[in-house]
């Protein structure tokens, strides 16, 4: 299964939220393919779809509050694939419960705020893709 570099997949229910993380991503990367999702069933379907052109993803963004199907139900689904697994997820919310952070980071994942300014979410785009396999 190939892994596309320069692509991520960013998994959030809020468009807006979809619109400016993104497009703040690409300020520090512009080689950055996103694709998104607004669930997590549509993170899975473009997952499956992805297998079957051998073309993952070298990221996954996923919010934890999502309606359909949560971040938590969607890492277990990713955990759970052979083809999927490899794939660094990382959290990346304004949820702050204290057991959904440690439910993640049981799942090894790492946990980001988002935050509220752009230069802020210029430094936390730096270290989110630096996961990027």
């Amino acid at each position: 299964m190939e892994i596309i570099h320069n692509k991520i997949l960013f998994v959030d229910d809020d468009p807006d939220d979809l619109e400016f993380y993104g497009e703040s991503m690409k300020v520090v990367d512009p080689q950055l393919q996103v694709a998104e999702a607004r669930s997590g069933m549509k993170a899975l379907e473009y997952l499956e779809q992805m297998k079957k052109q051998n073309a993952l993803p070298s990221l996954i963004i996923l919010d934890v509050n999502m309606p359909v199907m949560s971040g938590k139900e969607t890492l277990v689904h990713i955990r759970q694939d052979e083809e999927l697994s490899s794939i660094p997820v990382v959290i990346f919310t304004t949820a702050s419960n204290p057991n959904e952070k440690h439910f993640f980071e049981g799942h090894e994942v790492e946990f980001f705020t988002k935050p509220c300014s752009l230069a802020e979410m210029q430094q936390v785009a730096k270290k989110l893709l630096s996961y990027c396999i």
